[in-house]
């Protein structure tokens, strides 16, 4: 069934045909003014209160708006985020393996250079054993012809 939608004009133009015996025309026609204010405040009401719901509807589409950005940009930030974790973690093992590498190296060096130390300190003994046997048997010589000559010269 369609509802008949009044306006207050229209309630307040409307006439009812006159019959005998009929209601009081005074007393109808303030009942309908009363009727007809009612009807008017009724309307402004329902007039704000559909401005009011329409700005509300607005309002929480904004906010869900937001809602759906912020969720984006969180979901966003825990990305970067993970995926900032990953780069670091693979970056920290990197440099660990270069670090570990690196070291290997040094010690590597170092085990050679101690090698090479002790075959120089080797040699470095080695030779200060013949210098040293040298110059006995040069000053063995010196003392043989010191004594040789202080033979020559006592006799």
């Amino acid at each position: 069934m369609e509802e008949m939608r009044l306006t207050p004009i229209e309630i307040r133009s409307h006439r009812f045909n006159n019959r005998m015996r009929g209601y009081d025309a005074a007393e109808v026609d303030a009942f309908i003014e009363t009727v007809v204010s009612d009807f008017e405040e009724v309307v402004r009401e329902n007039a704000r209160v559909r401005r009011e719901s329409e700005r509300l509807a607005r309002e929480l589409e904004t906010h869900r708006s937001r809602e759906k950005t912020i969720q984006d940009t969180l979901t966003t930030a825990q990305e970067v985020v993970d995926q900032l974790r990953r780069t670091a973690m693979k970056e920290a093992e990197v440099m660990v393996g270069e670090a570990e590498l690196r070291s290997e190296k040094m010690l590597e060096q170092s085990r050679s250079r101690l090698a090479d130390l002790d075959t120089q300190i080797g040699e470095l003994r080695h030779l200060r054993g013949r210098l040293s046997a040298d110059l006995r048997s040069t000053l063995d010589g010196y003392r043989s012809r010191i004594e040789a000559y202080d033979d020559s010269c006592s006799n």
